[in-house]
């Protein structure tokens, strides 16, 4: 017997035995489902903003960023517990020495305008991220890249000079959507306002871009020829709403089925407590932290940074400024990427009369009107920055020190805080993954490139990123992010305050949000394919939505075959 032939019939045998096994999940999808998904509806969300582009590559913000993800695509992406998941690749190698990586694409694939996709467009939008130093340049280390090649329509090879751990992961982050090379490639402005991609974006996600009101809403309608199956939803409206109170009351008159914004958190029972509504409330790793600019004295004394710290009741700030809807930090860094978190390192725990010793040690005298120096504390408009701001203020008080609130509108905080030096305290909050070497960019670097609002420089912690970033072993590089976060509890650029809570907020009749057990780990965390509502009509026989799916288990089996 030819044992090559025989292991390629059991192959055969084995991939048709899986299709089987896969239509015969279908056969209850595919039949009148009372009970379960149905199609059609328009689900309204209410959204805090407009995007700042439609080119989600070259301009990127957290209210852009939620729409984008419904038009486009990346290579892979991240699912609700942020693992990494398939997306227009539906797998990937590495090779053993980390620098090359190959993606297989799936195949009928085609842009909203239904120009075939394939891997010309992402070889042209992995390049013009490296040539126009896009917004992922710095996550995915563009200028690491070697070379793009495409040895046909469905492969991707790409060449790494040198080994970059969290390549995949940051792949899957912000600003590496793939772009229509057929549309961008003769743009040398792709941020140009009168070029048609920014006014009309195409993209080969679940959903069409259908308009843009600036400041009233955006319209979203089904992708019909959706690669992975048609959508549930017939369109997503976004409705801009600014402020979180009256986007909750739009919410609760009616008006939206979805809140995207954190509501005051006051209001949580309240709304547990609404007929129709749905609250699910989960941890994510992102926190609240308070930011000391080292760039003004005397907050470049680590002594007096430590004194801050000590006289911070974490514990307070959970209760009164979240209302008990978070966690108090520990360490330096988010315990959600469990690998990676130190939990040997420990902040400075509550102590007033520590920190009133530490200052009068350290030579910062009161003044006859009891103050040892003034600060100022910069935070944008919210009931919980707000909050925060006036526990900070009363603590820091009892040691000696005189805070000055100034509250700004969000877009002003930014050019006064992020693109300027005009403060010395300042709470932000963050996401801490998809992986550690996500903190590189709030201890390094500058503002408006970096997060780094402490303005902190330790080339001892750029050294150990460097180092962590080129092993692939998750046990041998913690190493490093271990030792980076004992010496930012050393140096304390910055006081993590809150561990936080992910609100979401809809109302019942919507099902199979990528939070929800239906659709959890099978989507990416913003991607609402799969959500359907119960006034839409009962699915009976193959649907349109199935075909794509269908097609790309004959397309992977077929690709399986012939390696």
């Amino acid at each position: 017997m030819n044992l090559t032939q025989g292991s390629d019939n059991m192959r055969v045998i084995t991939l048709v035995m899986l299709f089987i096994v896969v239509l015969a999940g279908l056969l209850p999808i595919f039949n009148s489902q009372p009970k379960g998904p149905r199609m059609g509806g328009t689900l309204v969300i209410a959204h805090w903003g407009d995007p700042l582009s439609f080119n989600p590559d070259a301009q990127v913000d957290d209210a852009g960023y939620i729409i984008h993800s419904m038009i486009f695509n990346k290579l892979v992406t991240l699912d609700s517990d942020y693992n990494v998941i398939p997306d227009l690749a539906y797998k990937w190698e590495v090779s053993k020495d980390g620098k090359v990586y190959t993606f297989y694409l799936y195949r009928n694939v085609t842009w909203h305008d239904g120009t075939p996709f394939t891997s010309a467009d992402v070889a042209w939008t992995l390049n013009a991220i490296k040539e126009f130093k896009g917004v992922a340049y710095e996550d995915i280390k563009a200028e690491n890249i070697e070379k793009i090649e495409t040895p046909d329509d469905y492969t991707v090879v790409v060449h790494l000079k040198e080994p970059y751990a969290p390549f995949i992961q940051f792949l899957a982050w912000y600003g590496t959507f793939i772009l229509p090379k057929h549309i961008y490639e003769n743009v040398t402005d792709w941020l140009s306002p009168n070029f048609t991609a920014i006014q009309h974006p195409i993209g080969t996600g679940p959903f069409k871009f259908v308009e843009w009101v600036k400041g009233d809403h955006i319209t979203l309608e089904a992708n019909e020829n959706f690669f992975r199956g048609r959508p549930y939803l017939d369109r997503i409206v976004f409705k801009v709403i600014p402020d979180a109170t009256s986007a909750l009351q739009a919410f609760l008159a009616g008006e939206a089925d979805l809140l995207n914004h954190r509501p005051p958190l006051t209001e949580i029972p309240r709304l547990q407590a609404t007929s129709g509504v749905k609250v699910l409330m989960e941890p994510v790793p992102s926190r609240w932290y308070l930011c000391y600019n080292m760039r003004h004295p005397p907050l470049n004394d680590t002594r007096v940074r430590r004194a801050i710290a000590h006289a911070i009741n974490r514990t307070e700030i959970v209760e009164k400024a979240e209302s008990g809807y978070g966690f108090v930090a520990e360490g330096t860094y988010t315990p959600a990427i469990e690998w990676a978190y130190n939990p040997n390192v420990k902040l400075p725990e509550y102590d007033p009369e520590k920190a009133n010793k530490i200052l009068d040690e350290a030579g910062y005298e009161r003044g006859t009107d009891g103050f040892r120096f003034k600060l100022s504390y910069v935070i944008w408009q919210g009931p919980e920055e707000e909050a925060m701001g006036q526990i900070i203020k009363e603590r820091l008080k009892e040691i000696g020190i005189d805070v000055e609130i100034k509250v700004l509108e969000f877009s002003l905080w930014l050019e006064k805080v992020y693109k300027g030096d005009e403060y010395d305290l300042t709470v932000v909050d963050g996401f801490q993954g998809p992986d550690p070497a996500n903190l590189r960019f709030r201890v390094t670097g500058e503002p408006p490139v970096s997060l780094n609002l402490a303005h902190y420089n330790n080339t001892e912690v750029i050294e150990l990123f460097e180092k962590g970033e080129k092993i692939a072993d998750p046990e041998l590089r913690k190493e490093y992010y271990w030792k980076i976060q004992e010496i930012l509890a050393e140096d304390l650029p910055y006081l993590p305050l809150v561990d936080l809570m992910v609100f979401h907020i809809y109302k019942a009749e919507f099902h199979g949000f990528p939070w929800e057990p239906e659709a959890r780990g099978k989507v990416g965390y913003n991607d609402y394919r799969l959500v359907w509502w119960e006034g839409g009509e009962p699915i009976v026989g193959f649907r349109a939505r199935d075909k794509g799916l269908v097609t790309n288990i004959l397309s992977s089996m077929r690709e399986d075959l012939c390696e």
